[in-house]
This record gives C-alpha cells, structure tokens and sequence, in this order.
C-alpha cells in the first residue's frame, strides 16, 4: 500500500510506517501525479482534496489530520466511493491555549469581560465551557443548536454587547446559515466600542477587505482585532496585516498535542478502515503517544495570567509573521512548516502562588 502524506504532519512514520509506503510532499503542493498510483492520502486543511486531484487515481482512503473538512470535497469523495475521515476535536485545546494567552497579553480576563462565541461545536464548545470554568460571562450565537445544548445560546444582536468576540465556525457557502462573509461592515459598527474581535476558525467567515476598509481612520480604536486565519490564504491582505493587534499563520490550533492527536487520531481511522489487528494498533498507538507526550513540566507561577503567558505567548507568532511580510505568500507555509513546539495547559504543572491561583489554572487545563 502507498501512502502519500503531507510532510507536516507528525509522527507519519512511527505511526503508518507498518502499514505501507509513506511518500510526504509539501501540502500545498500535492498533485494528481503525486497520488496518481497511491491508495492512501494523508493531508490537513492546505490541501484541497477533489475530483481534479484524486479524479485519476487508486486513493481509497483520505485522512485530513484537522478538525476541519471545508478542504474536501465530500460530495464528489462520496460518490467516488472514497472514504474519508477527520480528527474533530484534535486541536480544540490549541484554539483555546490561543484566545487565552490573547486575552492574557491584552490583560482582558479582570473585570469579568462578556465573551460572545460564534459557532459553538467542538473548538467552539471547548471554548465556552473553558470561559464558564474560569467564570466568565459568555454569550453564544450557534443556530444550529439549541438552549437545550447551550442555555447561553442568545440571539446575532447579543454579540454587540460583548467585550470580546471571537469566531470559530467552519466555511460554508450553502445551506440556511453560509458563514462565508457572515461578518462584514455591518457587523463591526454595531460592536462595542473596544471590543476584540478574534477569528481563529476560517479566513473566509470575515470579509477581509471590509475589515480593512473599516479599521482605517477613525474605527480603527474601535474595534480591535486578533486574526489567526485570512481570507485567500496564504496571501495575506497586507494593508490589515499592520492593523490588526495580533496576526499569526493560521496556527492557533498548532499545539504539539493538537497535531499529534490529529495523527493518532487518523491513524486509529485508518487502522479501522485496513482491518489491522486491534492488539497491534493498541501497540503502536500506545508507543508514540506515551514517546511524544512525555512527563509533564513543573512551573511556579503568581497568577492564570502568569500560567498562560509561560505556556504560550501569542505576540511571538505576531513577530515572526511580521518578520517574513516581505516573502508572503510563500512566508506563510514556512513560518507553519517550522513552527516551534507549542505545549499545551495540559502539559504544564503548576506551583502556585495561592490556592485561588491554583484553582483558576486547574479550571483552564492546567496540572495542579
């Protein structure tokens, strides 16, 4: 069997080695005489996977190592008769590790901010239930669920109260609710004065050039803006790439667990999908995770803030993405191809400076 992977993900061979052939290709690069003679294709979101690519090939099997599938073409994968699978949830922990080390940067978790969250499933709902922990007010807008599901579930109208807004919905451009350019002029000038707005979900769901229409002049105070995904990605709109707060690569979800997990993840799909004996899936699934994840780390820390900022800080990826703006497009896939390890709240044990400290972190995800 050939398995043809892009390179970025982790642990590829460790994992689908005793499966087949692995040949890896830079994401964005995979074409159809790539996958021409393979029967397996391995990608994340910067592979568009259709009937141009795959159309005259063996693929069988399509594993996308993300949450996401707005990259695959599932209608034409279905009636080709190729089954595909994703890693819903794999990076959830990694969105959120994100918007709070933001919200730690702006020093925006005092005063009990009201938080508005747009799309509320597996990112979306780590994030909701992560801020209800901390105790946090928070407003959901999600119509495809119901109070039932979330009993803060409020209406469009109740984001423009909130103190902080942040996006985590999948593109779509059908059905009763498209979210592509769902947020658009109208939307920023009925915000909060100040509010913060972050999109860590798809480029597309905000309209890039009305944002930067917006933010120049007078508005740009008004709203503040933290942008991980871009429209037409990875050719980032260059005038709001220096009006935003924050900007990085579309790596919010870039956490080492979060790729990892998106790895065992597809190989547990795929384990399934060629029948291989469960015992020796356990085997090899077991191995790399207990090798990857190793032992946690001890850090002492004097606040949540403290923890957050010792575990990630946002405004080293806003760094780098400025540092390469003279090689964008092509900067984009390199700062994610070399993307420095990135441990989540989970791998962190902390020594706190007082039991309410200590509370507070436990209640993010942290080793207490």
């Amino acid at each position: 069997m050939k398995i043809v992977a892009d390179e970025n993900i982790p642990y590829v061979d460790a994992l689908f080695g005793e499966l087949g052939e692995i040949v890896t290709r830079p994401g964005r690069d995979i074409c159809a005489a790539d996958v021409a003679d393979a029967d397996v294709l391995l990608v994340r979101s910067v592979t568009s996977v259709n009937q141009r690519l795959l159309g005259d090939s063996n693929v069988k099997f399509v594993g996308t190592c993300t949450i996401g599938t707005d990259h695959l073409d599932k209608n034409w994968l279905d009636s080709a008769g190729i089954e595909y699978r994703s890693a819903p949830g794999c990076n959830a922990y990694g969105v959120v590790q994100y918007v709070f080390s933001v919200l730690a940067n702006l020093d925006l978790l005092r005063g009990q901010p009201k938080v508005g969250v747009i799309g509320c499933g597996n990112v979306g709902g780590r994030l909701y239930r992560t801020l209800k922990a901390l105790g946090l007010d928070v407003v959901v807008y999600d119509p495809f669920l119901s109070k039932s599901n979330i009993p803060d579930l409020q209406e469009w109208e109740a984001l423009y109260d909130c103190d902080i807004v942040c996006t985590h919905t999948p593109l779509t451009t059908s059905g009763p609710h498209p979210t592509e350019k769902m947020i658009t002029t109208n939307f920023f000038s009925n915000l909060k004065t100040g509010c913060l707005l972050l999109n860590a979900g798809r480029g597309g769901v905000i309209d890039n050039n009305a944002l930067s229409d917006y933010l120049d002049g007078d508005n740009l105070n008004n709203v503040r803006v933290v942008l991980d995904v871009w429209e037409s990605e990875p050719d980032v709109h260059r005038k709001l790439l220096h009006q935003v707060i924050f900007a990085s690569p579309h790596i919010a979800g870039y956490s080492f667990e979060g790729k990892t997990n998106g790895s065992l993840m597809i190989f547990t799909a795929l384990a399934e999908f060629v029948g291989l004996d469960e015992s020796r899936h356990a085997e090899i699934f077991n191995r790399v995770k207990t090798t990857a994840y190793g032992e946690p780390e001890l850090i002492d820390v004097v606040s949540v803030e403290d923890a957050i900022l010792q575990s990630y800080q946002v405004s080293e990826d806003h760094a780098r993405m400025l540092a390469v703006e003279p090689g964008l497009p092509a900067s984009f896939d390199q700062l994610r191809k070399n993307y420095p390890m990135r441990r989540e709240f989970s791998h962190y044990r902390v020594n706190a400076a007082s039991s309410a400290v200590a509370e507070q972190c436990a209640a993010i995800g942290f080793l207490v």
